[in-house]
């Protein structure tokens, strides 16, 4: 019995298409919604939570080392925190301020809490009155599909987790201060 040889199987002359393909939708909640009230009017909320974040924000939530000074540049639109050498390291940027209802900021952090401006999310802290000097301050953290697949869920997880505990140290600023006068 002779086997008979087969010829090479033809190669394929389908081309890609270079259509744009449609984004996949994420496969996380691309959205983080944390709130906590606070006993404040909406205007000493909104200028402790913008102007005193320094002062509030948590000691391990930072970029160069735990406890490393920040800073808030309003008419520059920026957060930033200051390394050792005395150089300054935006991550966030202020986007919008609609005093005293709305602030929106640009997060430039990456899945890795370094600071990465091609791969940053947003979030917005709405103030809303909630009774005689109270005020609920509402946290929405999304566009997470802007950091790519390498980030975006990273990040996400990690901010669900991170903004109770930021929420705390700015609602213990507000009642060391005492809030409301």
């Amino acid at each position: 019995m002779t086997q008979e040889k087969t010829a090479p199987a033809a190669k394929s002359t389908t081309t890609k298409s270079t259509a744009a393909k449609k984004p996949k939708p994420p496969n996380y909640d691309p959205f983080v919604r944390h709130s906590v009230t606070v006993k404040a009017d909406r205007k000493t909320a909104f200028k402790v939570f913008l102007e005193g974040f320094p002062e509030w924000w948590p000691n391990n939530f930072r970029t160069t080392k735990v406890g490393a000074p920040l800073g808030v540049d309003k008419k520059g639109g920026r957060w930033y925190e200051i390394d050792e050498q005395g150089e300054e390291h935006t991550f966030g940027l202020i986007r919008k301020v609609d005093e005293p209802d709305t602030l929106v900021i640009g997060w430039r952090l990456n899945g890795f809490g370094r600071i990465d401006p091609d791969n940053s999310s947003e979030f917005t802290v709405t103030f809303v009155a909630d009774g005689q000097k109270k005020t609920r301050v509402d946290v929405e953290h999304t566009h997470f599909d802007r950091m790519g697949t390498k980030h975006a869920k990273r990040v996400r997880n990690g901010m669900d987790k991170g903004w109770p505990t930021i929420l705390q140290s700015f609602q213990a600023k507000i009642d060391e201060e005492g809030g409301s006068k």
